[in-house]
């Protein structure tokens, strides 16, 4: 599961990517440099020039040579006192390893024979061994006799290059060395990534020599996404093993592979200050409602690192089945759990004003704000709400923060309330930098309301019901942000006046269509809905008034759409309103008589699609395509869905891309197959479209009006 604030801390367990993978060469050599041919006694001469970039150009070309003939001067490059030259090396002998690797791979559970020294020059059948097994007898061979540290570091990248051919070398060498080559050789076995070496890799972990077990649990943890099963129970053993590295280095393995550990086995280990961190990482993987509880008691006295590390457990568990073991123990842990998550939420910037708990959280502090957070808000601690609404300021913790409000519910409403009051004012200076945060807790804050409301409408309690004084100072708030200079706050408000109005809100609302600001505008026309269609007997009175005054018309219409329903007297006034009137009172009343009039609209509708303006032409589109997926072809609506198929096939005709896909948007089902393949045949000579006492002309496709662009 992806999470947003997810972070398993310090540790970086083994990666898919990381298996078997060869390094990016550089691209300091050009490739012609490396691929071009040269005498393997010129690549001899030069190995031994004083320049060490010379010397490091003639290993490149030591890729495409004889595997044969370049092993010594291999050997030779590997051991250079340069590394560049080492490390050009040992492309090289990636290249030839490549090269016989993919002109003779073994079958299917085939293994090929590793030579154990350079010589040895052909096989049972007479067959040429491979650059690989040369290599590989070659290497341990110096291996076994140089003392070079650095030939030694390059022979255990190639032998672990070498895959699975190295593997039975290995395992011979690793039981006729001693000392530190044993360890190299541990450490080749694991970068082989052969799961055939996991036998030898744990045999050795009963040796006694510490450094030994450790590299082998080491190299055993890396081949995890190889041999997972196998590896597992190897790593859930060694978590009882004597030694505390061999602990740690098995636990981080587990945490990589994301297996859980049962927390009876991870419980002690996270007493421990060496292996505590990657027991906190295991922790936020266990199954067990015991790991919630623990951690956070361990939050009461953490500190710095581990307090941040805690943290991120808790987030992640919060995340998976056991959230709501999580909010149980934080709600059952001491008050000074939550204060601290409080505190370390609210942290800001750095230095000595931090205090101990927010050091330590790393890289990224706004995703351990985050999760201090979200943790916070699911204990209902004291101050979370707070936290929560000065969070909303900054932009990254804007998520996290409506989360936390959401989490809080009705008990976030006074700190939101109280910034409100603190920032609703009509001075514009004082919204500058606060519009996105103002707006977001309006919106927070209506929909708290709305799960606050009884019998599912906060703005209409019960009639004996007590009067609610948070929800009242939240409609004052919210009307007055509905005057706001912000477009942004203005608009969350009319949206919320939508949700928690009341109807005494309809003049407020009806004011704000006729706003300077389109947004603002726009968002009154859907608040004026939503209040119609909760309040339709008031609204039925409402939009008799508004049919009085031209001003009012687009209201009006808005207000008779939303109610889905009109009288004779509201009908004319319809229809007058869509063919005068301003440019959004006409596309009201298109809309409004479509929904109201049904098949009786056809009229009206084909008059507006002859409009001047866009806009209208657009919504009366959109009408038509809805009242013909309405229709059915049987019984009396038959010949106005033929009516409505012609208009539709004269909208189709048009021209107009904008008017067709309107068309489309309300339901028209356009396509090549009858009717519409018909209708634009009989399209193809002049149609007229009676309207009253004229006609409107649309001579086939170059006609129709204006074209536009869809809002």
């Amino acid at each position: 599961m992806s999470r947003a604030f997810d972070d398993l801390g310090p540790y970086s367990g083994p990666r898919v990517s990381d298996a078997g993978a060869w390094p990016t060469e550089p691209e300091s050599i050009s490739p012609s440099v490396r691929s071009t041919p040269m005498p393997i006694s010129a690549i001899a001469a030069a190995l031994d020039a004083d320049d060490a970039e010379e010397r490091r150009q003639a290993a490149a070309r030591l890729g495409r040579a004889d595997v044969a003939e370049a092993l010594p001067l291999l050997l030779r490059a590997l051991g250079d006192p340069d590394w560049r030259v080492r490390k050009e090396a040992t492309y090289a002998c990636h290249r030839l390893i490549q090269q016989t690797s993919s002109s003779a791979a073994p079958a299917e559970g085939e293994r090929p024979a590793a030579m154990e020294g350079a010589e040895g020059a052909e096989g049972a059948e007479g067959e040429r061994p491979s650059a690989s097994q040369l290599l590989v007898g070659a290497v341990l061979d110096a291996l076994r006799t140089s003392d070079d540290v650095g030939l030694r570091n390059a022979a255990i990248e190639v032998l672990g290059y070498c895959g699975r051919d190295a593997t039975p070398a290995l395992v011979g060498a690793l039981a006729e060395l001693a000392g530190d080559e044993r360890k190299l050789v541990v450490d080749a076995l694991g970068r082989t990534r052969d799961p055939a070496a996991l036998d030898a890799l744990y045999a050795t972990l009963g040796e006694k020599d510490d450094n030994l077990r450790q590299s082998a649990i080491e190299a055993i943890s890396g081949m995890g996404l190889i041999a997972r099963e196998r590896v597992t129970d190897i790593l859930y053993e060694r978590l009882a093993d004597r030694d505390r590295f061999v602990r740690l280095t098995a636990l981080n393995g587990l945490n990589g592979l994301e297996a859980p550990v049962p927390w009876r086995v991870l419980a002690p280990l996270i007493d421990d200050p060496i292996l505590r961190s990657s027991a906190l990482v295991a922790a936020a993987l266990a199954e067990s409602p015991e790991a919630p509880r623990a951690l956070c008691a361990a939050l009461a006295t953490a500190r710095g690192g581990a307090f941040a590390q805690l943290v991120r457990a808790l987030a992640r568990l919060a995340e998976g089945p056991l959230a709501s073991h999580v909010v149980t123990s934080l709600r059952a842990a001491p008050l000074e759990v939550g204060a601290r998550l409080v505190q370390a939420a609210a942290a800001q910037g750095s230095g000595g004003a931090e205090p101990p708990s927010w050091r330590g959280f790393g890289a990224d502090p706004v995703s351990g704000r985050a999760q201090a957070l979200v943790l916070a808000a699911m204990a209902r601690a004291p101050g979370a709400a707070d936290a929560a609404v000065q969070a909303m300021i900054e932009p990254a913790l804007v998520e996290t923060a409506q989360r936390a409000l959401g989490l809080l519910g009705e008990e976030a409403l006074p700190a939101v309330l109280a910034y409100l009051e603190r920032h609703v004012d009509p001075d514009p200076d004082l919204w500058e930098g606060l519009d996105d945060a103002t707006a977001a807790l309006i919106d927070g804050a209506v929909a708290i309301a709305e799960q606050r409301g009884r019998g599912g409408d906060p703005a209409r309690p019960a009639p004996d019901a007590a009067p609610d004084p948070l929800l009242d100072e939240l409609l004052g708030a919210v009307r007055r942000s509905v005057k706001s200079p912000s477009t942004l706050v203005a608009t969350s408000a009319l949206y919320g006046l939508a949700k928690i109005g009341t109807a005494d809100d309809f003049e407020l609302v009806v004011s704000q269509t006729r706003a300077v600001s389109l947004p603002v505008a726009r968002a009154a026309e859907s608040a004026l809905a939503g209040l119609s269609e909760r309040y339709p007997e008031a609204a039925r009175a409402l939009a008799r008034r508004l049919m009085q005054a031209e001003r009012t018309h687009l209201a009006a219409a808005i207000v008779i759409e939303a109610l889905g329903s009109a009288d004779p007297e509201e009908l004319a006034f319809l229809r007058s309103a869509a063919s005068a009137g301003d440019v959004r009172a006409r596309r009201a009343a298109v809309t409004a008589v479509a929904v109201a009039a049904g098949i009786a609209a056809l009229d009206v509708l084909s008059l507006s699609l002859a409009d001047e303006e866009r806009e209208v032409r657009l919504a009366a589109a959109r009408a038509l395509g809805r009242l013909y997926a309405s229709l059915s072809d049987a019984g009396p609506a038959g010949d106005e869905r033929a009516r409505a198929r012609e208009l539709l096939g004269l909208v189709r005709a048009s021209g107009e891309p904008e008017l067709v896909a309107a068309a489309a948007q309300g339901g028209a089902p356009f396509r090549s197959d009858p009717p519409w393949g018909e209708a634009g045949d009989r399209l193809s000579a002049p149609v007229s479209i009676e309207v009253g006492e004229g006609a409107v002309s649309t001579p086939g496709m170059p006609g129709g009006p204006p074209s536009g662009k869809v809002p």
